[in-house]
């Protein structure tokens, strides 16, 4: 393996190889770390608006939440549970569709029950907290007061020939979760016991919240099961926004393959180069195989000068990029005006960058198989017939 080494360093570092050989090879290189950095770079960005949407989601949505049947008592439930994951925070809610009302205007949404809801609004029974979409639609601000009545109130007035008084009930406060979010747009939380003694509670949950977001796949699986959780309706947090959830991991992974084609094309041109160098070298390889050189240590000459430009560009891009990624998240250089988040949020992934590092290398390697096999087919008495 030493000969194949010096004669792959001697080939790529020489000053006397040919200008355009060379220029394919600076090209090649460039292509590829250009390609890591940015595979690197991107795909942070993707990671980063997911995680800062998870979290501002996960502000109301729980990790995992369980659809309680009837005669489900939700204690006896939470027992069940701790004993399979110490719980960090357990919440009875509910969830029905409702029709506001604020003077002439009204509009369907729906209303969130949570027993917990002093962490959004004042410990108050008639206090609600309003998104911020369907207080614009409704134009109301804090401190108004507005009706909340449900399709079935509103049958039975209509059969009883009366209008709907629906319950009075005082905005507190005005959450944003993100823009264009059905929370922002459409929801009302209010105090669950409240909703309860006015007849405004639909569906019944469980909300559980744990230490990891990212270990409610395995705990779900463990809950299904049991005997009893197994037969309610189980959702993870990505579960109650599965189409956003699976349209950001979709983008992610497109833009990883459309930036991933660069190192191909990178490749391409270290497969050109090592062509015309076998090509140029032609008469030196004859030398070398009538010398004694055997034709693995001719292959295995070319295949080290494309694994040498792959390891270098792939090393030094997957660098690049990590810099750029750590002094955006520490410095802000990319900033976002007028966006719910001053700076572009990135959340760097080493995974990422292992693949990222060993496609680069793989592809390199790759392209430099053709040029080495060609180089052992060297006809050599025809190649030191005229030397």
């Amino acid at each position: 393996m030493r000969i194949p080494l010096l004669l792959s360093r001697t080939y790529l570092f020489s000053i006397k190889q040919r200008s355009f050989i060379s220029f394919i090879n600076v090209l090649a290189f460039l292509g590829l770390l250009i390609g890591i950095a940015s595979l690197i770079c991107v795909t942070s960005i993707f990671n980063g608006f997911r995680l800062l949407v998870r979290d501002m989601l996960l502000t109301i949505d729980p990790h995992i939440r369980i659809t309680l049947n009837e005669g489900i008592d939700s204690k006896s439930l939470k027992e069940r549970v701790n004993k399979y994951v110490d719980i960090f925070e357990f919440n009875e809610s509910s969830s029905s569709k409702i029709i506001i009302g604020y003077r002439e205007v009204t509009q369907a949404g729906m209303i969130l029950g949570i027993d917990s809801l002093h962490k959004y609004v004042k410990k108050s029974d008639d206090k609600v907290a309003i998104g911020i979409g369907l207080a614009d639609k409704l134009g109301v601000k804090k401190g108004d007061t507005i009706s909340l009545s449900t399709p079935e109130m509103i049958d039975l007035a209509i059969s009883g020939m009366a209008l709907p008084s629906g319950i009075q009930v005082v905005i507190d406060s005005i959450f944003q979760i993100s823009s264009g979010v059905q929370y922002d747009n459409s929801f009302i939380m209010a105090d669950l016991n409240f909703l309860q003694d006015n007849g405004l509670v639909g569906k019944r949950f469980a909300d559980i919240r744990i230490e990891n977001p990212d270990n409610v796949y395995e705990l779900t699986k463990t809950l299904k099961s049991d005997r009893i959780i197994g037969d309610l309706q189980i959702d993870t947090w990505k579960d109650l926004h599965h189409e956003l959830y699976s349209t950001m991991e979709f983008e992610r992974n497109m833009s990883f393959i459309i930036l991933g084609i660069i190192s191909f094309v990178s490749a391409f041109n270290i497969l050109i180069a090592m062509w015309m160098m076998v090509k140029s070298k032609s008469k030196d390889i004859a030398m070398l195989l009538s010398m004694g050189a055997s034709q693995q240590d001719i292959k295995w000459t070319f295949m080290l000068q494309g694994l040498t430009i792959g390891s270098m560009g792939s090393i030094l891009g997957a660098g690049l990029g990590v810099l750029l990624c750590y002094g955006q998240e520490y410095y802000g250089w990319i900033s976002l005006p007028n966006s719910i988040v001053s700076t572009m949020p990135v959340s760097l992934s080493y995974d990422i960058v292992l693949i990222s590092v060993i496609l680069g290398i793989s592809v390199s390697s790759i392209a430099g198989i053709y040029p080495s096999i060609l180089a052992t087919r060297t006809n050599i008495s025809e190649q030191l017939r005229h030397e």
